[in-house]
């Protein structure tokens, strides 16, 4: 259910949030961010719980925890983009040499991972579903959601069949 505030209302409820992201923002410092950066995610974050949920006594820790992971999520993704060329691996030629000239994807390929996406998506119930096409369409899930969603496609794909 969604639920709407004035304007007014939600710069007095953000107002209340305001401590909260300046003791966050000391613990996890993102250097690329100022302190405008930290307040508009933090404006992003409260209207994503107002829209989930109406607001309740428990806001405020809902806020700091699902604030609290998304620096979690940026300050990591900050960290692996810094060490981008820090991890190149190495590939054997000899190996790999039938794709590496291929200049894209083959008809083979094509066929292979659209036979695997199809039987991945029957194997998933319909909430799974709607989580892969949004993961497809390039939305942002939650660490939860695209957690799960990776364990559901790996019990599927690599699942015995012992029959």
């Amino acid at each position: 259910m969604t639920y709407y505030l004035e304007e007014n209302e939600f710069e007095g409820l953000f107002s209340g949030m305001k401590p909260i992201i300046r003791k966050l923002m000391k613990q996890i410092r993102i250097k690329a961010w100022d302190i405008e950066d930290y307040y508009q995610e933090g404006m992003i974050i409260l209207h994503h719980l107002l829209e989930e949920n109406h607001p309740s006594t428990n806001i405020y820790t809902k806020f700091k925890v699902k604030y609290h992971q998304r620096l979690i999520d940026e300050l990591r993704h900050s960290y692996a983009q810094k060490r981008l060329h820090d991890h190149f691996v190495g590939l054997d030629i000899y190996e790999c040499s039938d794709w590496i000239d291929a200049g894209g994807s083959t008809p083979e390929s094509e066929l292979v991972f659209n036979h695997l996406l199809a039987e991945v998506y029957e194997g998933l119930s319909a909430h799974y579903q709607e989580l892969l096409v949004r993961q497809m369409r390039g939305e942002e899930l939650t660490r939860m959601e695209r957690y799960r969603l990776r364990e559901k496609i790996k019990n599927i794909l690599f699942s015995r069949d012992d029959d």
